[in-house]
């Protein structure tokens, strides 16, 4: 179900699609909202005995929304195992880590982060040539329908110009794959940038 994005009292802080950077190596950032959701690590045991007997761990993912960009982390008990920031990183963030998104071209990472060994980006960069609010409400109606439930959806509207908005979506959270995507809306530029990122398990 569509919910309306939270509104937030706080200015719109990102400059614009161009100096956006991806990083998995940048630490965290103060978020203005979140949503967290528990990761099984290995299939449920499918009889009660079994369930009883043995807990199935979990792993937790937040996504979080910072200055008008976002984080996605994935915790193992109260250590960070992965942190992906894609945000306005500022003037120094041409090196190798962050990086400049490779637009329509997925990038795909290998590492170790929880037993996951390959993180997949992709992101777009679309120009809106209509009315950007309503260009927005379908970014959030996107969002709502790709996530998994309605408490897996995530979106706040920024304050000063209509379809100033971030959202997020977890869109898979099983053993072998977590999946999430991100909207970012740049009412100020007629931009909207969509992300794609997934953590895999090598098979």
């Amino acid at each position: 179900m569509l919910t309306l994005p939270r509104p937030l009292d706080v200015p719109f802080t990102d400059t614009s699609a161009e100096a956006l950077r991806l990083s998995l190596d940048h630490d965290r950032i103060a978020p203005l909202a979140t949503r967290s959701v528990d990761v099984p690590t290995a299939a449920a045991p499918t009889d009660t005995a079994s369930a009883l007997a043995e807990a199935v761990p979990e792993l937790t993912l937040t996504l979080t929304v910072i200055g008008s960009s976002h984080q996605a982390i994935l915790t193992d008990g109260a250590a960070d195992a992965f942190v992906e920031t894609f945000a306005c990183l500022g003037e120094g963030a041409d090196e190798s880590s962050p990086i400049r998104p490779l637009w329509n071209r997925e990038v795909i990472r290998r590492g170790r982060w929880a037993g996951f060994t390959e993180h997949r980006f992709t992101a777009t960069r679309t120009g809106v040539h209509g009315d950007f609010p309503d260009a927005a409400a379908e970014v959030l109606a996107a969002g709502a329908d790709r996530a998994l439930t309605a408490d897996d959806h995530l979106a706040v509207a920024f304050p000063g110009q209509p379809g100033a908005l971030t959202a997020l979506s977890l869109t898979c959270a099983g053993p072998e794959r977590i999946a999430w995507q991100s909207w970012h809306c740049y009412p100020q530029h007629r931009e909207i940038v969509h992300s794609s990122s997934e953590l895999r398990r090598s098979t």
